[in-house]
């Protein structure tokens, strides 16, 4: 097992600093939030170009000026998402159901109640984070979230902390074939955000996304047909600063009934509608599309 490299300068100040970032009340780090959004968005033009293509090309049928306020409301967005999660590492369990709600868990509850396990999964659209936190305070049933380490002992065990705050149980993505085949015995919730890029050299397939072909991994489907469990969409809707609602959909009753590749493609189908219906609250603010199909196929 190779030792893990040492902690970076640009690494170590995020695990020293949210911690006390933490303790602050949630108003005064929205307030942050819009101050670090005038700086990083108006003064350093940071990833403006990057957020202004991604959305020429995903909504080209928009105006120009209506890209460009989707841009800055989706550069906001994104900042407090961020300060949200800060915010999660000590937000009572009782605010945060408060602030993100469900109106209809017993869509997901009908099938633990028939004793089978569901796969729930989301996109980097409204609080990701806070989603998987408030579905582990509301949910009796364990839940067992999919994640991909960062590869740095700090970060990592940051986020740890913050994903496990209400008894979720990580497991990494290259053990999560064998950790859910151990854990089938009972019910429970398997949790993963699945609408993220694939590196070159990883197992990727590939869907009309926005426009253009785009890689996904290929994890969602291989764990749902293993599994044979429901796979539900949580659609998670921003109703103002720091509220949510959650809707689940399901997806596939019995993975192993549909023709290959279509338990992914009706995921990628519920992301895309879910991104045109609320484009100002997806992750727009990173590179989604790496490389062209054919490259590293």
């Amino acid at each position: 097992m190779p030792t893990p490299a040492p902690p970076t300068d640009s690494a170590r100040w995020p695990v020293l600093l949210v911690p006390v970032l933490a303790h602050l009340p949630l108003p005064l780090l929205y307030l942050l939030s819009d101050l670090l959004f005038l700086v990083s968005y108006h003064l350093f033009r940071y990833q403006r170009r990057l957020v202004a293509d991604n959305l020429a090309r995903a909504l080209p049928e928009r105006s120009p000026q209506e890209r460009a306020k989707l841009a800055a409301k989706a550069y906001r967005n994104a900042l407090q998402v961020l300060f949200e999660t800060i915010a999660a590492l000590r937000l009572p369990r009782e605010r945060l159901l408060e602030r993100v709600t469900v109106d209809n868990p017993v869509e997901l509850e009908r099938h633990l109640a028939a004793g089978r396990s569901v796969l729930v999964a989301a996109a980097h659209h409204g609080n990701w984070e806070w989603l998987q936190l408030a579905c582990a305070a509301r949910f009796d049933h364990p839940l067992d979230a999919l994640y991909k380490p960062l590869g740095h002992p700090g970060l990592d065990g940051l986020l740890a902390r913050l994903r496990g705050r209400f008894g979720t149980r990580l497991v990494a993505v290259g053990e999560a074939l064998k950790m859910l085949l151990e854990r089938r015995s009972a019910p429970r919730i398997m949790a993963m955000v699945a609408d993220q890029g694939p590196r070159p050299d990883e197992d990727k397939v590939w869907y009309p996304f926005l426009g253009r072909d785009t890689a996904f991994f290929a994890g969602l489907e291989k764990i749902a047909r293993l599994t044979d469990a429901p796979l539900l969409f949580a659609h998670m809707q921003r109703l103002s600063r720091g509220r949510y609602a959650v809707h689940f959909e399901t997806l596939c009753e019995w993975p192993r009934e549909v023709p290959e590749g279509e338990v992914m493609a009706r995921y990628v189908r519920a992301v895309e509608a879910q991104v045109r219906a609320a484009p100002q609250d997806w992750l727009w603010v990173y590179k989604r599309w790496k490389y062209a199909r054919g490259l590293y196929d």
